[in-house]
Order: structure tokens, then sequence, then C-alpha cells
């Protein structure tokens, strides 16, 4: 048996070393590579099964070890956006909309991209309070929904997305004239004022229009301002003929 020795420049054994040294830490590296991604699939399979079961907790407890023990791992992205599922399953909205990342700018191309997208503003959508109370969610689930029309417009989800943006702008506009017409009963008419026009100028296919035109109208009545009336009046009439608050405005001019 015959030993090959080779002969290596003095000036070259320090790089060789280095050489030999960094394919050994390679070669580690993948074995651990290997181990780490084995461990966090065996996870991943148990937390799947566990979610599948109806076991919440246990999933959940699953899908935690691998995003903070695995951050690493192929399977760290997938558990994350399980964790949102399976928080919306416990109905914990805020939290699932926190665990489906913002998975458009973070990973576009991933498979579950647009899905959990979607998941992510009906998370919002299920937090959506009264006309009352404050509308954080309504806006949050809105701009989730026009991110994924925006980034996946030929999605599945699409279709669904385009219905719930519309009827979240139309309930942002009727938040806006539950305010208004707040002001307009404390006879804050000016207060009244800035609300209704932001109708006219955010919202103006909600449907309201109309409605905020003819409040528009009274309350320059009521600040005297009369000319400024019969000039909205006017408008409410050429733009809505068919609308109540235009026939109710013929009688003001």
């Amino acid at each position: 048996m015959f030993l090959l020795r080779l002969k290596i420049p003095h000036g070259l054994k320090g790089a060789f070393a280095a050489l030999v040294a960094s394919a050994l830490l390679m070669s580690g590296c993948a074995s651990r590579d290997i181990s780490v991604n084995k461990d966090a699939a065996s996870l991943y399979g148990s937390a799947v099964e566990s979610y599948l079961s109806g076991r919440l907790d246990e999933s959940e407890k699953g899908l935690k070890s691998i995003v903070e023990d695995y951050p690493l791992s192929q399977y760290a992205t997938d558990a994350q956006l399980m964790m949102g599922d399976v928080s919306y399953a416990m109905e914990n909205y805020e939290d699932a909309a926190a665990y489906y990342p913002s998975s458009v700018p973070l990973h576009p191309s991933h498979a579950r991209a647009p899905s959990a997208q979607s998941q992510k503003g009906m998370s919002h959508f299920k937090d959506v309070l009264t006309l009352d109370r404050d509308q954080t969610a309504t806006r949050k689930a809105m701009f989730a929904f026009d991110d994924l029309l925006s980034a996946y417009p030929d999605s599945p989800y699409s279709p669904k997305a385009k219905e719930l943006v519309s009827f979240l702008k139309n309930r942002l506009a009727e938040r806006e004239f539950y305010i208004a017409n707040f002001y307009y009963k404390k006879k804050n008419y000016k207060g009244a004022l800035g609300r209704l026009r932001d109708i006219l100028t955010q919202y103006p296919e909600a449907g309201i229009s109309d409605k905020a035109l003819f409040y528009i109208g009274e309350s320059y009545l009521k600040l005297g301002e009369r000319e400024l009336a019969q000039e909205t009046f006017s408008a409410l009439i050429a733009n809505y003929p068919g609308s109540p608050f235009a026939l109710e405005a013929k009688g003001k001019l």
C-alpha cells in the first residue's frame, strides 16, 4: 500500500491548513443542518397532526419550539404561518394577525403567501367593532386586503378580498357620518362639516354621498351660510336626482 505524500510549499502550508479546516467545518455544519432539519421536521409533523386533531394547545407548543429553537430551519416559516392558523382557530385574532407576518415583503414567493395575507386580513376583520367604537381593526383589515390585491391580483382569495375592501370602506364612511351626526346634534356644525367633507373626498364610492351632501347643506344653513347651502343642495339634486335627500333638498331652495 502506497501513501501519497504531498509536498506543500512552505508559504502555502497555512492556507492549505485553513482550507482543510474550512472543509471539515462545512462538513460538520452540513451534518448539523441535516440534524436540525430532521428535528424540526419531526416537531412540525407532530404539530400538524395535533392541529388536525383539534389539540390546539399542543400544536401551538410544538410550533413555538420550531420558531424559537430552529429559526434557521426550512420549517421555521411554515411554523410561524401555522401558528397564525392555530391562533385563528382559538379565536385569538389579534395574535393570529401578528403571527401571519408581513408575508408579502418577507416571503413573497412562499406557497402560502397569498392565503397568509388573506388570513391576516380576516384576523383583523374578526376584530372589527360597532360604529360607536374605535375602527383601527377595520383599517388594518382593509390595508391587509389591499396588499393582497396588489401583490396577488389573480389569487383565488382576490374576489373575496375585493368584496371585503368595499364593505370596509363603506363602514369607515358610515363611521365618519356617525361622528358627523354626533357633532351636528351637539350644534358643532363646523365639526360636522369636516367629517362630512371627508366622506366625499375619501369614500366617494361608499353610497352615502347624497346623505353627506344633504347634511353639509343643512350645516351651512345652521351657520348662516345660505349661499353655500343652496350650492350644496343644487349639487345634490343634480348628481343624485332619485335620492330621497334630493327631494328634501328641493324644499330648501
